[in-house]
């Protein structure tokens, strides 16, 4: 997943830890209008947060993904 810097500034206010890349791996759960809903760790737990698409610059699906839910193409 790759985040405008807007969106990492407020998953950090959230206090949600990220590395330091520009690049980090995301469980989605699922996809909307709005956005993705993405597990990530906060506080020793993990926790469903809600990416709206202004946020997110770009997905990397791995190959071999045999079905993408969700998804528009």
């Amino acid at each position: 997943m790759y985040l405008t810097d807007d969106g990492k500034a407020i998953l950090q206010l959230a206090s949600v830890k990220l590395p330091d890349s520009n690049v980090f791996s995301v469980l989605i759960e699922e996809s909307e209008d709005l956005g993705l809903w993405v597990r990530l760790p906060r506080e020793d737990q993990m926790h469903l947060f809600l990416l709206r698409w202004e946020y997110i610059l770009g997905v990397d699906l791995p190959s071999g993904v045999a079905k993408v839910v969700g998804l528009k193409g």
